[in-house]
């Protein structure tokens, strides 16, 4: 039987029966994830490595979208750490999802390099100084820059990655540039962009991102994607 803390709860994922254990009243995964993953091309047995994981919402939900994959997540928040890893045991996943406890920065400790097929990250994209740090630890972590920056993350990213393989991350789309710069810096050549808007005639505000490691430089922009559009009778959401 898994635990579930009081300040916790199962919920459903409406995807293959997967369920998630999720805090009331501190770190949920967002919309961000939802669309990351549904971004995100995997091979059948494959490795990939999700940093900054949370709470194994991204393991979780890209199990299922092809065989025999080989999924770690690595996340430095202890409570999420094992949020996560209870999430894993209640779908009986352990014996092809692990979720590491540890700072991503230290990731040299634990993997060989060139070990991975796709790196994931949903990564905290806010810098430190710029908006409104969350009372609550754990989200405002997991937004803002405290524990890496966007160079930590795709340092570790390169060192992880096998020559041609593929990290997909979701960042802000007006650091698009600074995060195209590292990429290359370390590189990963940016592939395939895809802008998200809030709604139909907002500007984007976020974009999703697929780069190879050692990857030719050509770059492929798809039609953007609108979360809602907006209609007389209110807000219809996009799927």
């Amino acid at each position: 039987m898994v635990k579930v803390n009081d300040n916790e709860k199962i919920e459903d994922l409406g995807d293959k029966g997967l369920k998630i254990i999720q805090a009331r009243d501190s770190y949920r995964f967002s919309v961000d994830s939802i669309l990351l993953v549904n971004f995100i091309r995997v091979k059948n047995y494959e490795q990939i490595i999700d940093l900054g994981t949370g709470s194994g919402i991204i393991p979780l939900l890209l199990f299922g979208k092809r065989k025999g994959l080989s999924i770690y997540g690595v996340e430095i928040q202890e409570n999420l750490a094992d949020m996560a890893k209870r999430s894993v045991e209640l779908n009986q996943l352990q014996d092809h999802i692990t979720i590491v406890r540890e700072d991503f920065r230290n990731i040299k400790k634990i993997f060989k390099s060139n070990q991975f097929d796709v790196v994931v990250s949903n990564p905290p994209y806010i810098s430190i100084g710029q908006g409104k740090i969350n009372p609550l630890n754990s989200k405002a972590i997991a937004r803002h820059e405290i524990k890496c920056d966007l160079e930590d993350l795709i340092s570790a990213s390169n060192y992880l990655l096998k020559n041609k393989g593929r990290i997909y991350l979701i960042y802000k789309s007006n650091e698009l540039i600074k995060l195209m710069i590292t990429l290359k810096k370390y590189g990963i050549e940016p592939k395939v962009i895809k802008f998200i808007h809030p709604q139909l005639k907002e500007k984007a505000n976020l974009v999703l991102l697929e780069g190879i490691k050692e990857g030719k430089g050509e770059l492929k922009v798809e039609n953007p994607l609108f979360l809602k559009i907006s209609e007389e009778n209110g807000d219809k959401e996009i799927e």
